[in-house]
């Protein structure tokens, strides 16, 4: 037996397809402008861009020594900036050896991609 579907039941899913489109469209505007906004303009030469490497400790060297060579403008205290390289290497103490390697933070005007 065939279903018979009336005009206005058409009306009313194609309007509800239109409408769902249409949702997924601004949607999808609105994220797409936002990733956009979300690029840092590099225009700028008085940005400073943080970035990461990793340093072989040689003879001699001390987390503290490091850490004052190498203290980013962001922290307030050698002593806080030891704590970060503490954390971000994973270290307990302050005892490094020499031949080991510690990742720090240093900046830099220009934006590295």
């Amino acid at each position: 037996m065939k279903k018979i579907v009336s005009k206005r039941t058409v009306k009313r899913r194609i309007c509800s397809l239109s409408a769902g489109v249409i949702m997924v469209l601004l949607g999808c505007m609105l994220f797409g402008s936002f990733f956009v906004s979300a690029h840092e303009d590099t225009s700028d030469p008085h940005t400073v861009y943080t970035y990461y490497k990793s340093i072989e400790i040689q003879p001699g060297d001390t987390l503290w020594v490091i850490a004052e060579n190498t203290m980013t403008s962001e922290y307030d205290s050698i002593q806080e900036y030891v704590q970060v390289l503490k954390d971000m290497n994973n270290l307990e103490s302050d005892d490094i050896q020499a031949g080991q390697y510690l990742m720090i933070a240093y900046n830099d005007t220009e934006f590295l991609q």
